[in-house]
C-alpha cells in the first residue's frame, strides 16, 4: 500500500524563511547604490536635456530670424526660453494641460541645482542672474554653466561661441578666456 501523501513534493517553511532572508541581505546591501546611482543618474539627465534645449534655442533663434534668451529662474528652479523683446502679437499658448507653452523649458530635481554661471563678457555670475542670449543666427558667447547634485557630484557644460560643439565636464571648470576662442 503506497500513500500518495509521502511522495508529494513541496517546500518547508523553514526553506521558506531562509530565502526570504537571504533576499532581504541582498536588497538592504544594494539600495544605498541604487540611490546613488539614481542622484547621479539625475544630473545628467537634466544635463542632457539642457543641452538639448541649448540646441533647440539656437535653432528657434535661426528658424525665427531674432534674438532669444535662456533665462534660469532661480526661484522656479526652471530653465525658459523666451524672445528678447516680446511683441504684442505673441500670445500665450496654452497646451491642454493648461500650462503656459512659453514657460515650458527644463525643470531641475530637487537633487539637482545650479551653483554659478560663468559668461566671456559677465564674468562669473550666480543664478539668480542667469541669461544667455542668443543671436538671430543662433550664435551665443562662451558660457559655462556649474551644475551640481545633493552628493556633492559637479558638472559642468560649456558652450562654444557658435554652438558648433557642447562639451560637458564632470567637474567644476574654471574657465580661461584663451581656452575658449575659437
Amino acid at each position: 500500500m503506497v500513500f500518495s501523501s509521502l511522495h508529494q513534493k513541496g517546500f518547508t517553511l523553514l526553506e521558506l524563511i531562509v530565502v526570504m532572508v537571504l533576499i532581504a541581505i541582498t536588497v538592504s546591501l544594494t539600495v544605498p547604490q541604487i540611490s546613488n546611482f539614481l542622484y547621479t543618474d539625475q544630473l545628467k539627465v537634466a544635463v542632457r536635456h539642457l543641452v538639448g534645449l541649448i540646441n533647440q534655442s539656437s535653432q528657434l533663434a535661426q528658424r525665427q530670424q531674432a534674438p532669444y534668451l535662456l533665462r534660469y529662474l532661480e526661484s522656479e528652479r526652471r530653465f525658459v526660453v523666451e524672445p528678447e523683446q516680446k511683441k504684442e502679437t505673441d500670445r500665450k499658448i496654452v497646451d491642454k494641460d493648461g500650462k503656459d507653452r512659453q514657460k515650458s523649458g527644463l525643470q531641475l530635481a530637487e537633487s539637482v541645482q545650479v551653483t554659478d554661471f560663468w559668461s566671456w563678457y559677465g564674468g562669473t555670475r550666480t543664478a539668480a542672474e542667469f541669461v544667455i542670449r542668443f543671436t538671430k543666427n543662433g550664435y551665443v558667447e562662451p558660457t559655462v554653466i556649474h551644475l551640481r547634485e545633493s552628493g556633492g557630484k559637479e558638472i559642468s557644460v560649456v558652450l562654444s561661441p557658435f554652438l558648433g560643439k557642447v562639451q560637458v565636464v564632470d567637474r567644476y571648470v574654471v574657465p580661461e578666456k584663451n581656452a575658449l576662442l575659437p
